[in-house]
């Protein structure tokens, strides 16, 4: 039997392939901007088909360059981008057009298109040509949030974005302490980690709002402090009896959303750690927000407000990073004089303060082969239990009786739980 034609076919289609994708990708981003042209009512000179030429327009350059070298891809993109430039100049004098959108998404086109040519970064190719397209399409959201967005809020970004990215790698990965724990890179990245934390919880709140009820702002709020939660509703709850119960069910989905933001942590500084804190804490989250829903499933839906700081602040930033560090020496220095007793004692007094610091710095210790796993996990376990005794002590002291009373029926049940969790891992 004769192959010799299959073979041919399969030549043609493996020589065309890149070309159709390039032909997607183009029809793709062309498909978004004709939809803007249509839904503005305007007039434009790239609408689908011109994208989709745009697209394979850069692919046959490349596949001519692989040919002729190249130099000529170069000099074809600098032709097209120079093409691109008149053509908005022009537009921009006659029609009074002054969106270069358009013109930027074309040069963009054709680039997607010349990357389709190689196997090697085709996929590549797809990838930005969907996010490049979802780019341009959430032009609305993206004008909306621009609009709402305030000076400050700008300036923290810029803040944490300097702290993630311009500080962090500038650090010595090096212990400088001579139990070898005190590493400045590593801790600074936990101040980033928490961070980040805090301010992907305030833009989710500031995005949804509060207004919606005190669910999305036990979950939402929760993120970034399940205590400053915990204090809001105490207030909320001793001023006005009626929102008892939503108060207790808020207080409860922040807490809650402690122990799966400690499996975050956990999970990104040691993920050997990951699997055997999963048991008590979730374990404890199902516990919280099963109650919750059996108790409080009429809830009513009323309207309040936690009260936001600004999404980064470096002076908290600075004092958590001195804190962990002490968190990690003083739990080093446990461990070291009086064994498992010492890690357990001082998880509990960094309980009360802050969960964050003894999560990151225990399981830090565990990665380094400097502290026990099962250890890790059980004080990390006990940290948790007194960070929620903490929260349950303030809604009696700052709400009423009642409230109280209301929380300790889920709380407790919370407590033991985790207690119950930590007997296993021990025994």
């Amino acid at each position: 039997m004769d192959l010799s034609y299959l073979r041919l076919e399969a030549i043609a289609f493996s020589d065309l392939y890149p070309f159709l994708i390039s032909i997607l990708i183009g029809a793709l981003i062309g498909t978004e901007r004709e939809r803007d042209l249509l839904e503005k009512k305007k007039r434009g000179v790239a609408g689908l088909r011109t994208f989709i030429l745009i697209s394979l327009l850069g692919t046959i350059s490349a596949h001519l360059a692989a040919v002729y070298g190249t130099a000529f891809i170069i000099i074809a993109f600098a032709s097209f981008a120079l093409m691109v430039a008149v053509g908005y100049a022009a537009s921009a004098t006659n029609l009074g057009r002054l969106d270069f959108t358009s013109e930027v998404a074309a040069v963009i086109a054709f680039t997607l298109g010349a990357l389709c040519y190689s196997p090697e970064t085709a996929m590549l190719s797809i990838a930005l040509a969907i996010l490049v397209t979802a780019i341009l399409a959430v032009k609305k959201t993206a004008h909306r949030y621009v609009e709402t967005i305030r000076q400050e809020e700008l300036l923290d970004t810029l803040k944490m974005a300097t702290v993630a990215l311009v500080i962090l790698p500038l650090l010595p990965n090096v212990p400088l302490d001579p139990l070898g724990v005190l590493n400045p890179r590593n801790i600074w990245l936990m101040v980033v980690l928490v961070s980040l934390i805090g301010f992907v919880g305030y833009f989710m709140i500031r995005i949804f709002g509060t207004d919606k009820g005190l669910t999305i702002t036990g979950a939402l709020g929760g993120l970034v402090s399940s205590t400053a939660v915990a204090t809001t509703m105490a207030a909320e709850a001793r001023a006005h009896r009626e929102v008892i119960p939503s108060a207790v069910f808020a207080t409860t989905i922040a807490s809650c959303t402690m122990f799966p933001r400690i499996l975050l942590e956990v999970f990104v500084v040691n993920r050997a750690l990951f699997f055997p804190l999963l048991i008590p804490m979730a374990s404890m989250t199902a516990v919280g927000v099963a109650m919750a829903l059996l108790i409080y499933r009429k809830r009513e839906t009323i309207e309040t407000k936690v009260e936001l700081s600004d999404p980064f602040r470096l002076s908290p930033a600075l004092k958590f990073g001195a804190f962990f560090a002490f968190v990690l020496l003083v739990s080093k220095v446990a461990t070291t004089s009086f064994g498992d007793a010492g890690t357990y004692a001082a998880s509990v007094v960094a309980g009360l303060a802050d969960v964050d610091a003894i999560t990151l710095s225990l399981a830090t210790l565990a990665r380094t082969s400097q502290m026990d796993e099962g250890v890790a996990v059980a004080a990390i376990t006990l940290a948790a239990i007194t960070n929620t005794l903490v929260k349950l002590g303030i809604t009696f002291i700052l709400g009423s009786k009642e409230f109280g009373l209301r929380v300790a029926t889920i709380f407790v049940p919370i407590i033991g739980v985790g207690l119950l969790a930590i007997l296993f891992l021990l025994l």
